[in-house]
């Protein structure tokens, strides 16, 4: 497995900054091992404003990479994935944490949620409970 390096959990962390503060506040946010392809991909999920719609993501996303070259200056957008509001791994993580809406740092590596291993995830925000409340 690749080493999810410093720079990348740097550079997710101010990722996930960059959409706060452009009012996309996602209610979820990870590094996850992709097996297959053997890389890390950071997931973002329920962005506010965004919905399910991928080419309005990208555009935002590669706006906020371009425009933030000096905070992300290897931060591509082929490494984030927008993950649908109905995805299992949303689901999955959403069953046992609640980080609210603070940008956190927790790691899971060789996990095992609901008979799902997971091979390595480091979370910056899960906090898709609370989206009814809003």
């Amino acid at each position: 497995m690749k080493q999810l390096t410093q720079y990348m959990i740097d550079s997710g962390k101010t990722f996930v900054q960059l959409l706060d503060d452009n009012d996309l506040k996602p209610k979820a946010a990870f590094w996850i091992y992709n097996k297959e392809e053997d890389r890390w991909q950071l997931f973002v999920g329920h962005v506010h404003g965004i919905d399910d719609d991928l080419d309005n993501f990208n555009k935002k996303a590669e706006n906020l990479i371009t425009t933030n070259k000096l905070q992300l200056p290897q931060l591509q957008l082929s490494d984030i994935v927008l993950a649908s509001d109905n995805a299992p791994i949303l689901e999955l993580l959403n069953s046992v944490v609640n980080t609210g809406d603070e940008i956190l740092a927790i790691n899971f590596v060789n996990e095992k949620i609901n008979d799902v291993v997971l091979d390595g995830i480091y979370l910056y925000r899960m906090n898709i409970t609370a989206l009814n409340l809003s």
